[in-house]
């Protein structure tokens, strides 16, 4: 079975690649998936995954000779990253989105939403487009309710036409103990799935083509989102190098100095390199010194300062999320100025989703008419949702401020600013 956690289940899909690359007895759909645009988009999933696992460009380093013994380096290994992804992540879709629109609708489509589980689905699909820039969900009948499929990201590959039409999706894995090959074709009026290029399965394809939610900043290939965090790993890697040696320089030029002797030389039986509180008698004008080096700290300090403050600003997240600073007495107006740069991100996240939602809601509306349940469109076109950001809240500031909306009659308003 396939194991999309296994850091040699990564590298084997590169073989698959360069493998299939050389064969000229391919379907369309093998075709398909071996374009270019589908290897570098898999390779960097692939690459992405593997960062995420720990392994990072830090345990390259290589170990050296210190007193006549090999020194095993230290590899710092930081998952910074994958905190920035959570947080951004929960602080978008964090909490539960509010629908708008005609009352019954709304009430319709949250109790959609809470038999499908949709909030959950909300997330994984953020995590996605935080992690790879690209996200695909297929909307389907089963049992009776409405559910939702996120797929894994390496196993996706989009079909567009020359002029950027969407017209099929292909879902590809290898299973890794048998080598059987597995393509599920999605068409808009039907679904193929295949077994080692066998048809062994067609069903009737009752919504569309899976949904694809993409990033706002585009990839080389623009049918295709680029990345938040491939701007971050290069300066945590200069990050975890730094420490690294760092640790280095403090283990063997600090901890354990080189001891220097200038004198008539003593033959290495009679010194036990694990003495302690012991004498050594050296002959007239003989002097014994440990050899340290100073650090520089100031520049070493201004070095990692430098980079953590790039780091967050490309995250676009407070330093005090992470706890490099201290917020104490924080008014709204401060806490507001202080997520800009988060809300900025946030709010590209929204237009992403929203635009995928909005396929997502004509897919349920379809579903929704064959259980018996038509929606008109004048109805349809009322619905409408809104994100609630999980940022911190002056509960005494804004309690204040529903007060004053509250005595000038904007009641609207005052419930719609309301925190809890």
């Amino acid at each position: 079975m396939k194991n999309p956690f296994s850091r040699s289940f990564h590298r084997g899909r590169r073989k698959e690649y360069k493998v299939m690359q050389n064969r000229s007895d391919l379907t369309w759909y093998q075709d398909e998936i071996r374009k270019t645009e589908h290897m570098q988009r898999i390779n960097m999933v692939s690459d992405i995954d593997s960062y995420l696992l720990r392994e990072h460009k830090v345990l390259q380093r290589p170990n050296f000779q210190f007193k006549d013994k090999e020194f095993q380096t230290a590899k710092i290994i930081l998952q910074t990253v994958k905190t920035i992804i959570n947080f951004h992540t929960s602080y978008t879709v964090g909490n539960p989105i509010t629908f708008t629109g005609d009352k019954e609708l709304v009430e319709l489509i949250e109790r959609v939403y809470r038999k499908g589980q949709f909030t959950k689905q909300d997330y994984e699909i953020t995590t996605q487009l935080m992690k790879y820039g690209n996200a695909w969900e297929y909307i389907y009948l089963q049992d009776n309710k409405i559910k939702s499929k996120v797929f894994i990201n390496d196993e996706c590959y989009p079909c567009y036409d020359d002029k950027g039409n969407y017209y099929a999706f292909i879902e590809y894995w290898r299973d890794k103990d048998s080598g059987a090959e597995y393509h599920t074709i999605y068409y808009p009026d039907r679904v193929e799935t295949y077994i080692d290029n066998e048809l062994t399965d067609t069903n009737k394809n009752l919504t569309g083509l899976p949904i694809h939610y993409k990033s706002m900043v585009p990839s080389a290939y623009t049918q295709f989102g680029e990345s938040f965090i491939n701007d971050l790993i290069p300066i945590i890697d200069q990050v975890e190098n730094l420490l690294s040696k760092l640790d280095d320089a403090v283990t063997t030029l600090s901890l354990n100095p080189l001891g220097v002797l200038a004198a008539e030389r003593v033959p290495d039986e009679q010194l036990d390199s694990n003495m302690i509180g012991a004498c050594i008698t050296l002959g007239e004008g003989g002097e014994f010194k440990y050899a340290t080096v100073t650090m520089d700290h100031a520049n070493i300090k201004q070095k990692l300062d430098s980079l953590l403050m790039q780091f967050y600003g490309i995250a676009c997240v407070p330093a005090s999320v992470l706890g490099q600073s201290n917020v104490a007495n924080v008014s709204e107006v401060s806490l507001s100025m202080l997520f800009n740069s988060t809300d900025n991100v946030a709010r590209q996240n929204m237009f992403a989703l929203k635009e995928g939602f909005a396929v997502r809601w004509e897919y349920m509306r379809k579903l929704l008419a064959l259980q018996g349940t038509s929606i008109k469109d004048e109805l349809f076109d009322t619905l409408d949702c809104s994100f609630n950001v999980n940022r911190p809240v002056d509960t005494e500031s804004a309690m204040k401020e529903m007060k004053m909306q509250y005595e000038m009659g904007a009641i609207t308003t005052a419930i719609k600013n309301r925190h809890f």
